[in-house]
């Protein structure tokens, strides 16, 4: 995967005559101005989209991420929210017990396994998985109460959308301070772990493995501005909206600072694009799925194979102001999905 970033020649002689400048008790840092354009592969990871890809278009690059590396994501910022892994299908459902050894998955009802079973159509699976777009906003988890009775046990199916079906786990998630105190053992076990998650407030999240603990997954909070993955979104098949898999979802870093903006080719040209432009567009920074899947088809027919749409393309600012038009070029890479590409270019410099 070659990665891109270009420095004008004028950016670096203002940087060395920045430096010469300065005197030794008073340096100054180095200001590297963001990346002009770019042409990205992203690492998906191939046929079973195995990846996570996050993208950061001021220094035009990526990070991939296997989807399966983690199972939980606790929120770092002032509220007590913990997350479950929607890019590889999971689905949760408290118990209404506070004790975690007197839960086991042979209490579930048979409904009540069907309700965490991805599966098309599940009428009830919306309730089960974190909300779509924004899932801080409800958790399928509720916030963790400071109040340590009113925090239950949930059953955790940890999801094999595209990824190893594992064993259930049942948790429970109590305060720890200002941090977490994670209580799990398998759905049909007794042998009950307890792990201490500190917060970072360099991240969005700090993610938990069943099998790893703490792991590396999203870079620091302001250092990527969308990330291509599969996940769970929805659907609606005339039942109401229904939990369902998708391959190709890009979701923008709304808890980073991050906000999008989708335009039409027949509206304003890609080309023609300008600052003035992106003034009159209103940004959404509370709906990850901005873009989504609205980028692709995967529905083929004689005259539309699988392709990425060349009528729509979409404007991000990242947490510095930057802002950039970002077009994909394609879903495929030698007709074999999990390769998409796609381009972008600054349009306002915040500087």
């Amino acid at each position: 995967m070659q990665q891109y970033r270009f420095l004008t020649l004028t950016a670096l002689l203002a940087g060395v005559t920045l430096l010469s400048s300065c005197g030794e008790d008073d340096p100054a840092p180095i200001v590297v101005p963001p990346t002009e354009s770019g042409i990205i592969e992203v690492d998906g990871g191939g046929a079973t989209y195995p990846n996570t890809a996050y993208i950061q278009f001021r220094t035009g690059t990526q990070t991939a991420v296997a989807r399966e590396s983690w199972d939980l994501a606790f929120a770092t910022g002032s509220d007590f929210k913990v997350l479950i892994n929607g890019t590889t299908g999971a689905m949760a459902s408290a118990t209404g017990e506070t004790d975690i050894n007197a839960v086991s998955a042979a209490d579930m009802s048979a409904a009540d396994s069907a309700a965490i079973t991805f599966s098309v159509p599940n009428s009830v699976g919306i309730v089960h998985v974190d909300d779509v777009s924004n899932p801080l906003a409800a958790p399928v988890i509720s916030a963790i109460s400071s109040t340590e009775a009113s925090n239950e046990v949930y059953i955790l199916n940890r999801g094999s959308s595209a990824a190893t079906e594992r064993p259930w786990k049942k948790i429970r998630i109590i305060r720890n301070g200002e941090g977490y105190t994670l209580q799990h053992a398998n759905a049909d076990g007794t042998d009950v772990i307890s792990v201490d998650i500190t917060k970072d407030s360099d991240l969005n999240f700090v993610y938990f493995s069943f099998e790893d603990g703490i792991v590396n997954v999203e870079p620091g909070k302001n250092s990527w501005d969308i990330a291509w993955t599969a996940g769970t979104s929805s659907t609606n098949f005339g039942g109401g909206p229904i939990p369902y898999f998708y391959q190709d979802l890009v979701y923008h870093n709304i808890y980073g600072g991050s906000a999008a903006a989708e335009v039409l080719e027949e509206d304003i040209a890609y080309e023609n694009f300008t600052e003035q432009d992106a003034e009159t567009l209103t940004f959404s920074t509370a709906d990850r799925l901005t873009i989504g899947s609205s980028w692709r088809t995967t529905q083929p027919s004689e005259t539309t194979p699988p392709q990425a749409f060349d009528t729509i393309y979409y404007i991000v600012k990242d947490a510095e102001g930057n802002i950039y038009k970002v077009r994909f070029l394609s879903l495929t890479k030698d007709g074999e999905r999990g390769r998409p590409s796609l381009e972008f270019e600054l349009v306002s410099d915040a500087k």
